[in-house]
């Protein structure tokens, strides 16, 4: 092919013209990957703070799974779930945190202490951890779409999966209906 070729047919991209592009992509990426911190948060600041809550809703069920299990009042399968969807949780506050730092924000700590409320039996426990779920659930949602990154909101897409799968296992537990449409 000659470079008349090119000129002449808009459909026809020289090797020169892909690899300026591919210069120019690379570029960015340099650029955008030196941009200052206070930079990155600027731009994201509402991400930021959204993740944020999130990360304060991950520590507070972190720290729920943790009362139950010290509570003994769960059985063996229970405390098996419990200790699965916490794993769950902590894996999620670790992605959290990854991108609150990766964007130049500061992640929330833990609270020191967190009130439950009186726990005497294990379906106060299932009662708490599904009325946690469904408010992380609810909080996800209710913020995906205001989320501007989209590598942030792909990250979120799969803890949101989560809390849904959650929240439906203690909904059934608890003998509550699972087959309603959300309404968030």
């Amino acid at each position: 092919m000659s470079m008349n070729d090119s000129k002449t047919n808009p459909k026809t991209v020289s090797r020169r013209q892909v690899l300026r592009a591919g210069g120019l992509s690379v570029a960015a990426g340099v650029m955008a990957s030196a941009m200052p911190a206070a930079a990155k948060e600027a731009r994201y600041a509402g991400d930021l703070a959204i993740l944020n809550v999130a990360l304060g809703l991950e520590h507070q069920a972190i720290a729920a799974y943790d009362a139950g299990a010290k509570s003994k009042l769960l059985s063996a399968d229970q405390l098996k779930l419990a200790v699965s969807f916490q794993n769950d949780h902590k894996r999620h506050r670790d992605a959290l945190t990854k991108f609150i730092k990766r964007y130049g924000g500061a992640p929330v700590e833990p609270k020191p202490t967190y009130d439950f409320g009186t726990i005497t039996s294990a379906t106060d426990i299932v009662k708490l951890a599904q009325s946690l779920e469904d408010g992380a659930m609810g909080a996800y949602l209710a913020n995906a779409g205001n989320l501007v990154n989209r590598e942030i909101l792909n990250a979120a897409v799969p803890i949101l999966e989560d809390e849904v799968r959650h929240n439906t296992v203690f909904k059934q537990l608890l003998g509550m209906n699972v087959t309603e449409r959300l309404k968030y």
